[in-house]
């Protein structure tokens, strides 16, 4: 199968000059769509697939719910990191309603012009995403106790 796609991926790579395979495939897992057919739509939804789980994961650090993990996580940043986490979620929540707009009306050309503008940004994203995960990831290995945290919030 992977053949299968990764052949009808070369073609609409050389006619829209679109980002390498391999490297879309690293981050987005493209190898495994199971049909060719509408090859292009199908690689949006695994790129917003991603985004829309890493907006997800930062809607607790804007606006937590009462839930330990989100109130625990919200506290690993201050406002001005919770702005900028809102300036990345916007970036993201404006590709993925692009990207609902252009599922809604069949425009090959649109979804590779959607696919190539998406990649050139994406590393610059990415590296933003994982600062954030990794200060979250190193504020749950902070040491602290279950009184400290109860007495911030009760």
């Amino acid at each position: 199968m992977e053949q299968k796609i990764k052949k009808k991926y070369e073609e609409l790579k050389k006619k829209y000059s679109l980002p390498d395979f391999e490297e879309l495939n690293k981050d987005f897992e493209i190898s495994i769509i199971e049909h060719e057919d509408f090859l292009l739509r199908e690689i949006m939804k695994k790129i917003i697939s991603k985004t829309t789980s890493v907006c997800e994961s930062f809607e607790n650090l804007l606006t937590p719910d009462n839930t330990v993990v989100s109130i625990y996580e919200y506290r690993a940043f201050n406002d001005a990191g919770r702005e900028e986490i809102f300036k990345l979620y916007k970036k993201l929540k404006v590709l993925e309603k692009l990207s609902l707009e252009l599922s809604l009306n069949h425009d090959e050309k649109k979804d590779a012009e959607f696919i190539n503008e998406f990649f050139s940004s994406w590393e610059s994203l990415k590296n933003k995403i994982i600062k954030i995960i990794r200060k979250m990831r190193d504020f749950w290995e902070k040491e602290s106790t279950r009184k400290e945290n109860e007495e911030y919030f009760g």
